[in-house]
């Protein structure tokens, strides 16, 4: 009975590990830039936030609404395999509630790669709640907010 619930918690944390960081590994890029956030804009409503130049800038929104986010990434000289050939750069954030990686094609040498991604209440936080949310590359540094979801 003890070896079938020892088992059973070790599952349980192994399965709840794996549901923390979701999407596309690093090493699963193509040619991989590993580029660094050099811009980042907040778009909620008629209100744009800017993080890099207000680390930790916080804002409230209501849980029924979502914001937009656009932020660069500028790919260094060469990729992660030693070459100029084109390629991909790769982005973290826990905008969704967990972490999500993402391979983004057409990457290429000393390029401004610009995104825009729409963000919403994630569905596995409280209705009324304080999300911390960051947005990383494998580039130390990175761009950081707290949304004050309400109901």
């Amino acid at each position: 009975m003890l070896g079938f619930a020892m088992i059973l918690v070790v599952s349980l944390g192994i399965s709840a590990n794996e549901a923390f960081a979701m999407g596309q590994a690093p090493s699963t890029c193509n040619n991989r830039y590993d580029g660094t956030i050099t811009a980042m804009k907040i778009t909620v409503g008629y209100r744009t936030y800017n993080p890099m130049a207000n680390p930790e800038v916080s804002f409230q929104l209501k849980n029924d609404r979502s914001y937009t986010v656009t932020f660069t990434i500028h790919t260094p000289s060469q990729s992660s395999q030693n070459n100029t050939l084109a390629g991909d750069t790769w982005y973290d954030t826990s905008a969704p509630g967990y972490q999500l990686g993402t391979c983004v094609s057409g990457a290429a040498p000393n390029q401004d790669i610009t995104l825009t991604e729409t963000e919403s209440h994630p569905g596995n936080l409280a209705p009324q709640t304080t999300q911390n949310v960051t947005w990383n590359t494998l580039v130390p540094g990175h761009a950081a907010y707290c949304i004050k979801w309400i109901n």
